[in-house]
């Protein structure tokens, strides 16, 4: 017979390594964060796979955007990550529209959110990962194959709009069930002046900026961005409400109106096939990245066969932004361009877990009764018919706790993420004079970075990635750069500029820290 001793070390062992694996997990993610925002892209690429061995739509995601990073010619692979990621979501959007017609079906699949292997992306990572994909085609040059996506993504936003309005009716019902995690709602307890919920920061998704958007899926650069490429493609019918759509999002950045006000006559205007002359140019400048997200941790009582137990529930939390930076401007053959915050996906992101806080709660309160009843199943299982034995109680009370810890791990809040978006976006636009150009902008250690651009034609995008030192830097008609190959990021690394084209007075300063 087996001893009290030996079966209290196995579930002492099974105790340790269930703990040990998370905490390794969480240390593989920190790394592959850290890595990324020093834009050592080939670590970055490694640590994924390392962080990430089941190659999920997750994966698909991290390395999609790295891979954008590397360079032109990496784009290809890019958006065969970038697409895989998308079928997937693709899949769950025909899942949601065969559902949302019942109330009941929608909060069950709500309900059972985070348990697969694959990841449900939030609404503005959906419509990201449209935007994504049609600036990889731009970038190739591919303009044709950029307005599919834009246009996916505009329909992708009358999607989740249609969905959330079925989700949220099914919290609610919910709720009057009294399923429900924390006692009062965020909006009463902020009202009342009280920031915290059962010890939840609320006010790092209650700070001005959050609660000035709109919603929390729809990106005014990403609408800007489908301006641009359908007046490209000289379809002013589709440009307009592209440009109309993203001052709504941002009416109180005055960049952004000048896009529908000179829509008429940049469509009339000739097409500009000649080497001299200016190229109308939209920079997207990519800055800052997303703090990491959390489970937040609380106990709550459940009132058990007439006892009041504790279970653990647990909710996301975004940690304040220590990592948001502002260029301010880019210089071009000493020509300053005043850059415009016009999207903050750390808003976005912080928007997005306002909105589904009650549905997070409900989801809580619901795995907690489950933890309970294991807990409970399996130390009687452990007592057997003989609950009076020292040893057999006291095994089955470690029994019931091991299996509590570990139904709390399983029911901690999904919180996996593209973790590796941009804090913000910024857009400038300018008509730049065609042939070699010189770009600099500088990057949060204070240096000046950049590389030459060639510039020609009618429209061109050019886009940028600032990580703490460096920058990746790409354009849509950059046909042979002068420093590398077209579209390599990184030319060259000014660390001390004899003559600084930004002078000191226009540095930038980080944002303040939310």
């Amino acid at each position: 017979m087996v001893s009290f001793q030996r079966i209290l070390r196995f579930y002492v062992l099974l105790l340790v390594l269930v703990l040990a694996g998370c905490a390794s997990q969480q240390t593989k993610v920190n790394q592959s964060r850290q890595i990324f925002a020093m834009g050592n892209l080939p670590a970055a690429s490694a640590a994924i796979v390392q962080s990430i061995p089941s190659k999920n739509n997750v994966y698909n995601l991290e390395q999609g955007n790295i891979l954008r990073l590397m360079g032109t010619h990496r784009l290809g692979q890019s958006n065969a990550e970038f697409l895989a990621a998308d079928a997937i979501l693709r899949q769950n959007e025909l899942t949601r529209s065969t559902i949302k017609s019942s109330i009941s079906n929608v909060g069950g699949y709500f309900l059972a959110e985070g348990i697969g292997k694959d990841y449900m992306l939030k609404g503005f990572e959906g419509t990201f990962l449209a935007y994504s994909i049609a600036l990889n085609h731009v970038l190739l040059g591919d303009w044709d194959n950029a307005r599919v996506e834009v246009m996916k993504m505009v329909k992708r936003e009358q999607d989740i709009a249609s969905f959330n309005e079925v989700k949220y009716q099914a919290i609610a019902e919910a709720r009057n069930k009294g399923i429900n995690g924390m006692q009062g709602t965020i909006d009463n307890r902020v009202l009342q002046g009280n920031p915290m919920i059962n010890g939840y920061p609320v006010n790092t998704i209650s700070d001005p900026q959050t609660m000035s958007l709109k919603n929390s899926y729809q990106s005014a650069a990403a609408h800007y961005l489908a301006g641009f490429i359908f007046e490209k493609l000289r379809e002013p019918s589709l440009a307009a409400p592209g440009y109309r759509q993203a001052i709504e999002l941002r009416p109180d950045v005055p960049f952004l109106q000048d896009g529908l006000k000179n829509l008429d006559a940049n469509i009339t205007k000739p097409i500009n096939t000649s080497l001299s002359g200016t190229t109308d140019t939209l920079f997207v400048v990519e800055t800052g990245f997303l703090p990491f997200i959390d489970n937040f941790k609380s106990n709550i009582p459940i009132p058990i066969s007439g006892q009041i137990r504790f279970a653990t529930v647990s909710y996301p939390f975004i940690a304040p932004n220590t990592e948001l930076y502002n260029p301010g401007q880019i210089a071009i053959r000493g020509q300053l361009i005043n850059l415009n915050m016009v999207t903050s996906v750390d808003s976005m992101a912080r928007r997005d877990l306002r909105d589904e806080m009650p549905g997070y709660m409900i989801r809580g309160a619901s795995r907690a009764v489950a933890q309970i009843l294991a807990q409970i199943g399996t130390q009687r299982a452990v007592q057997g018919n003989n609950p009076d034995n020292s040893n057999q109680a006291t095994l089955g009370a470690i029994a019931g706790l091991i299996t509590g810890l570990t139904m709390s791990e399983i029911s901690s809040a999904d919180v996996r993420h593209w973790s590796n978006l941009p804090a913000n976006v910024f857009l400038a636009r300018a008509q730049i004079p065609n042939g070699l150009q010189d770009l600099l902008i500088r990057v949060p250690s204070g240096a000046m970075v950049g590389r030459q651009i060639h510039f020609q034609g009618d429209k061109n995008i050019l886009y940028i990635r600032i990580f703490r030192d460096r920058a990746s830097i790409m354009s849509s008609n950059d046909i042979q750069a002068g420093l590398g190959s077209i579209g390599q990021p990184i030319s060259f690394v000014l660390k001390n500029p004899t003559a600084p084209i930004i002078p000191p007075s226009s540095q930038p300063i980080l944002e303040l820290k939310r």
